[in-house]
């Protein structure tokens, strides 16, 4: 359901969750994302919320992890492709970032505005990946920091805990390859 060439547009049924919208659609991030994804990755980010300093410093705070985050995942996900996640409107919901290599997909981030999370749309990228990992034979790969709600949600869908790294839990997804997985 997802493809690598930019421009493209993605329509996902959300048949579940009829209630928040009918579709979803994925179109490449874009310099006018900008103060957008930045809102959103402030959204995720409480903890920066709870430092006791002016609105500005905090600002600036925010600023710095989120382009320290976006430096990293170029530097470690070269090949990633970096999408909005839109409602049937057009409005901007969230993003996903997903790295497709000979071995793996590996989902490098999902964030969602507050108001779309725990509504089935995270639930919705994530079956959509692992349907292309299926049809591809490869396994789904993320890292989940320890204590993030989400990690419940891979869990439901099958992922399955690796090893610890720092404050981040490998979790690994495989369809049912038949009587042999691939060995990577």
């Amino acid at each position: 359901m997802f493809d690598n060439a930019l421009g493209v547009l993605f329509q996902l049924d959300c048949a579940h969750h009829r209630d928040i919208m009918d579709t979803f659609s994925l179109r490449p991030v874009n310099e006018g994302d900008q103060d957008f994804l930045l809102e959103l990755y402030a959204s995720t980010r409480p903890d920066l919320a709870e430092i006791a300093c002016d609105a500005g410093t905090r600002a600036q705070l925010v600023r710095m992890q989120y382009e320290a985050q976006q430096h990293h995942y170029r530097a470690y996900y070269p090949r990633a492709t970096a999408s909005v996640v839109l409602g049937q409107d057009g409005a901007r919901l969230g993003r996903i970032y997903v790295d497709r290599g000979p071995n793996e997909i590996r989902l490098v981030d999902i964030s969602l505005l507050p108001a779309y999370r725990r509504q089935g749309l995270g639930r919705q990228l994530l079956e959509a990946l692992m349907e292309e990992g299926e049809k591809l034979g490869l396994p789904v790969r993320l890292s989940v920091m320890t204590g993030n709600p989400a990690a419940h949600l891979y869990q439901r869908l099958g992922f399955a805990p690796g090893e610890m790294r720092g404050a981040h839990q490998t979790m690994e997804w495989r369809a049912c390859f038949g009587e042999h997985a691939p060995l990577l």
